[in-house]
């Protein structure tokens, strides 16, 4: 028998599951990455609106980030396909979290010396660029931390760096919170998103040691489709529906319609089973979305609940997803993403016929307590599925491509919303929250699985 490499171990050794140093480098660059993102996101709004934004002016900012940041990922992965080499994407990413080093510093010294205006244009410029490097890095890095260490034990891999997440999210907003309560105004802002900077550059220090560990592990991966879609992994019938899958997923890929000439269109790949899951979720993130603009004005306006409650729901809506996300892992390990993906999405469509129940404060209790729960599944399995069907060198494209779409699907649904809202009496709110659940519907439609055919 030929002796194994040394330093080097199979799959079969790890037990199904993740080697533990790659485990513990993965789960703290996810965390690190939401502390960082957590703050800068939140505060964009209230930091602009310091620095002196309008009404006008925020919503270009927004809009602006949103399709920065999200839409332009699918360029992102190509360019950093392109580049053929790891020092594109650390370049990218210390540009995208080291600009934030002076993206409240610089804007809040202007001020402090008298020069607003000239503030608020260099935090565009500075908000502009920190996007367009995030979009770049992203897909590449998203890709590669997620699938390091092989596809044994992959999916509680995954809800473990969606839990750290979520967590990361939660303190670095909390954080970002408490130190404007000590240091007000645009200083706090300022001295908040320098260090959010600095824990995101230790993300990528976290990142290049993951890529090194799993380098001198030598894991050898299995490929990327022998994810198995069974109840019961390693059964016949299991490696049976699989190899059927792969063949399915080959025919469709062979297939012509709107989907390829959009992926040439854009620069995507062109697997329609990968056009399949864009579409559908692109119209259910489009139909979620709607529900941002909606729901605080029906709960403070209407039902004329203090602001802070919004706060409180949000927080619980992400506990229930943390809590959830090992149980989700369980079953997408039996069933199979496609399968789990299919339900936590037709979860996430209900969400709305639920927000059209809240004439009562509490209501809106166990709704985001469900809401945490479907979407926290919904993401883990959308995940899953987009890793499963991406060949290895097409990952990056394939996580670039979706959050692309669902990026400007959300935006143009928050805007549509939004507009609504601004023009119709409160009482007409519950309408958006039915055009919430139609479209939602028909994205959950578009992306369900599709059973494979017969033998």
């Amino acid at each position: 028998m030929a002796q194994q490499p040394r330093g080097s171990q199979t799959l079969e050794e790890f037990s199904g599951r993740v080697p533990k140093p790659i485990w513990r480098w993965g789960v703290v660059e996810a965390f690190c990455a939401a502390v960082w993102s957590g703050p800068t996101a939140s505060f964009l709004s209230a930091f602009a609106v310091e620095l002196g934004a309008g009404g006008g002016q925020l919503g270009i900012l927004l809009a602006l980030n949103t399709f920065l940041s999200n839409g332009l990922q699918l360029q992102g992965a190509r360019w950093a396909r392109a580049g053929s080499g790891a020092r594109r994407v650390y370049g990218t990413a210390m540009v995208a979290r080291g600009s934030w080093l002076v993206a409240g510093a610089l804007p809040a010294a202007l001020v402090v010396a008298g020069y607003p205006v000239t503030a608020l244009v260099l935090f565009l410029v500075v908000l502009g660029i920190a996007s367009v490097a995030a979009a770049a890095a992203s897909p590449a890095m998203g890709a590669r931390a997620s699938t390091a260490g092989g596809e044994s034990g992959r999916t509680r891999y995954l809800a473990d760096r969606a839990i750290a997440t979520w967590v990361g999210s939660l303190i670095g907003t909390a954080a970002m919170t408490g130190l404007l309560q000590v240091v007000p105004g645009v200083t706090g802002y300022g001295v908040g998103f320098g260090l959010a900077g600095l824990i995101g550059l230790l993300g990528i220090g976290a990142y290049a040691t993951l890529i090194a560990t799993e380098r001198r592990l030598a894991i050898r991966t299995l490929p990327p489709l022998i994810a198995l879609e069974t109840t019961r992994p390693g059964s016949a019938a299991a490696s049976t529906a699989t190899v059927r899958e792969v063949g399915q997923l080959n025919r469709q890929d062979d297939a012509t319609g709107v989907w390829r000439a959009m992926a040439r269109r854009f620069g995507a790949p062109p697997s329609m089973a990968l056009g399949s899951i864009v579409i559908g979720a692109a119209i259910l993130q489009g139909g979620a979305s709607m529900i941002g603009p909606a729901a605080p004005i029906w709960l403070v306006r209407y039902l004329e609940v203090p602001a802070s409650y919004l706060g409180a729901l949000s927080l619980m809506s992400s506990l229930t997803a943390i809590a959830s996300q090992r149980l989700w892992a369980r079953w997408i390990d039996r069933a199979g993403p496609g399968r789990v993906l299919t339900f936590a999405g037709a979860g996430a469509a209900l969400i709305p016929i639920g927000w059209m129940l809240v004439w009562a404060p509490w209501v809106a209790i166990p709704l985001n307590l469900y809401s945490g729960v479907a979407w926290g599944g919904y993401s883990l399995a959308m995940t899953s599925r987009l890793l499963q069907l991406a060949p290895p060198a097409e990952r990056p494209a394939y996580l670039g491509t979706y959050a692309a779409a669902v990026g400007i699907s959300g935006a143009i649904g928050s805007l549509l919303a939004g507009g609504v809202v601004a023009f119709v009496p409160i009482g007409w709110i519950p309408v958006i929250f039915l055009a919430s659940f139609l479209t939602r519907g028909l994205g959950w439609w578009s992306l369900r699985a599709k059973p494979a055919p017969a033998a």
